[in-house]
């Protein structure tokens, strides 16, 4: 998500060096020879001291005398915009976090297109991957990257909050709170914030794929187009009469994330659409208070209702990598107690431990069913080759806030900028 990752991980999100030349400096630029039995992964940095990343290369040393492991951190945005260049050259890491799919360079698909990315489709864990996963870690035949959490797009809300039902609830709470002075629905427009499309994302869930799961591969294959898909058409309306609704606060086409978790978490907005790992920007917000997650009802038939989920964030083997067999040992070290290291993150593995496992954490568990179900659509970004089509969407999505855009111009630009493989 794209766009998905840094909303989904920048809050702590996930993360220093203040050029961004630093991150090729701090992730072994200088050209240093490694010794054998020497492993470095690079990660983003999230702002904790502990990940589930650290614990597992202290554990996997530990594990196998003379090998010594470097986490290597940046700040995420940084990451991901230095990754591409590292991994074409050879001071790449042996092991990488980034984001899974298509929808920035960074992100694993983009990076599998361009012939940086070592084939794992041997190690055993990738005959585990849920079958609905398979085009975002991999290309159908092979598999780039081995799937961490998974994620899923719903609602937040404190607990007691009344959920709405279906999409003319929406609309009547959020003219509700606005004659109360309130917004229904926190929101930031700002550049940065990724929130938008997060909206769109949630109603395009039930406009466009209640009706055709399959679109994805059409559109890949672009044998549709996204003015030319009712589905879609309907869910751009649908944010705009959203607008039209006062769901959003004023100003807050300009806002940034922080002020919509402030905003949230201060009372003056009821709930946010956000993805369930973005939990702790806003239980940063408001630290005495229970979150919990409903789905987003985007359309008026529940029957209908869709929750956008797949996998989020997941590590792969650059080709150019130093040591390979031995990045792919610590991957394998990592798979094999996925459980325990994604909860250390406050996650769920991407790959389920069993046939009844959770898919979702606690919090989020009324998405659960829709997920059990197959009620889901994907993360559409992970599935869009060309990262400036996210921006379009997003960007369009912010103009029909400031009133400067229609539905049919945000779906154009998004053609427009539609390519079937990374640029």
């Amino acid at each position: 998500m794209a766009g998905k990752k840094d909303l989904m991980r920048t809050p702590l999100r996930i993360l220093g060096c203040v050029a961004l030349a630093a991150p090729l400096l701090a992730t072994g630029c200088g050209g240093d020879a490694r010794s054998d039995g020497e492993l470095v992964i690079s990660v983003w940095d999230d702002g904790r001291e502990e990940t589930s990343i650290d614990v597992a290369a202290r554990e996997f040393e530990k594990a196998n005398a003379g090998v010594t492991v470097t986490v290597k951190k940046t700040p995420f945005d940084q990451h991901l915009q230095a990754l591409r260049r590292q991994l074409g050259t050879g001071q790449a890491p042996d092991v990488a976090l980034t984001v899974l799919g298509y929808g920035e360079s960074g992100t694993s698909r983009s990076l599998a297109d361009k012939g940086l990315l070592t084939d794992l489709g041997g190690a055993s864990w990738a005959g585990e991957i849920p079958k609905e996963f398979g085009s975002v870690v991999g290309d159908g035949s092979k598999v780039y990257g081995f799937p961490i959490d998974s994620m899923a797009i719903g609602v937040f809300a404190k607990k007691g909050t009344p959920e709405p039902e279906t999409f003319s609830d929406v609309l009547t709470r959020c003219r509700d709170a606005a004659a109360d002075g309130k917004a229904a629905f926190a929101m930031a427009g700002h550049e940065a914030s990724k929130m938008p499309h997060i909206v769109g994302f949630a109603l395009a869930g039930s406009a466009v794929y209640a009706d055709d799961p399959a679109y994805d591969e059409k559109r890949l294959k672009d044998q549709v187009t996204f003015a030319g898909t009712a589905g879609w058409v309907k869910a751009v309306e649908r944010y705009k009469e959203m607008v039209d609704a006062d769901c959003f606060a004023e100003g807050a086409a300009g806002a940034t994330r922080e002020a919509a978790a402030r905003a949230l978490g201060e009372g003056e907005a009821e709930m946010v659409v956000a993805p369930t790992v973005t939990l702790p920007l806003w239980q940063a917000a408001a630290p005495d208070e229970t979150f919990t997650m409903f789905p987003f009802p985007g359309a008026d038939d529940p029957a209908r209702v869709r929750v956008p989920a797949g996998p989020s964030s997941g590590l792969v083997v650059p080709t150019k990598a130093s040591a390979p067999e031995l990045a792919k040992k610590f991957i394998d070290h990592y798979a094999a107690d996925r459980v325990r290291y994604t909860k250390l993150d406050g996650a769920v593995p991407a790959i389920p431990a069993g046939p009844d496992a959770e898919r979702v954490p606690g919090y989020a568990a009324a998405l659960e069913p829709y997920i059990q179900d197959g009620k889901t659509s994907p993360i559409m970004d992970q599935h869009w080759p060309n990262p400036e089509l996210i921006t379009a969407f997003d960007g369009g999505l912010v103009k029909i806030m400031n009133g400067g855009s229609g539905p049919a111009d945000v779906l154009e630009s998004m053609d427009a900028a539609w390519t079937t493989k990374a640029p």
